[in-house]
């Protein structure tokens, strides 16, 4: 008898540790699935629509915008209680820095839709209890806008001059 009540406070015990703050889980699901909709919708429906979805680089940086946007939350969410100083948010800038040198030339286009979805994802992370549901989709919702109108109207301007080039 005396073991059955070892056991379970033993199980109490575990159960207590694995679910100690409910209300960070349910912060971490929310502001998780709301930034993996938010990074597809920038990534899918305005990146690939506006910039000829068929090209396989392109496909490829839908890949990495996703990636990035996922791990960036994770890691700001994640680290958000644990105290960081001035070195450690520079050092991943100096590491940001590193890889865009050390790759293949990116488009500007691109790398500022990269830091687009790092800073949509930090915001979404970081965004503490004073911060409501509403708040996030005000943010995230004006940033999409205006994403969609400055691709809709440089692809409007192009097409103009591509029209106006060919009757020449």
């Amino acid at each position: 008898m005396i073991n059955f009540i070892v056991i379970a406070s033993c199980k109490i015990k575990i159960m207590e540790l694995i679910f100690a703050n409910n209300q960070d889980l349910s912060n971490l699901v929310i502001n998780l699935l709301l930034n993996i909709f938010v990074v597809i919708i920038i990534s899918k429906f305005i990146y690939l629509r506006f910039n000829n979805s068929g090209k396989k680089a392109l496909n490829e940086f839908f890949f990495t915008y996703n990636s990035a946007g996922l791990i960036t939350f994770l890691l700001c969410f994640l680290l958000s209680n644990v105290k960081l100083d001035l070195g450690f948010a520079l050092g991943l800038f100096a590491i940001f820095a590193i890889l865009r040198f050390r790759t293949e030339t990116i488009k500007v286009k691109e790398m500022t839709y990269f830091f687009v979805v790092i800073g949509v994802s930090a915001i979404n992370a970081l965004s503490n209890n004073n911060t409501s549901l509403a708040e996030l989709a005000v943010a995230n919702g004006s940033i999409i806008i205006l994403l969609f109108i400055l691709e809709f109207v440089i692809s409007r301007n192009s097409v103009k001059k591509d029209n106006s080039s060919d009757s020449k």
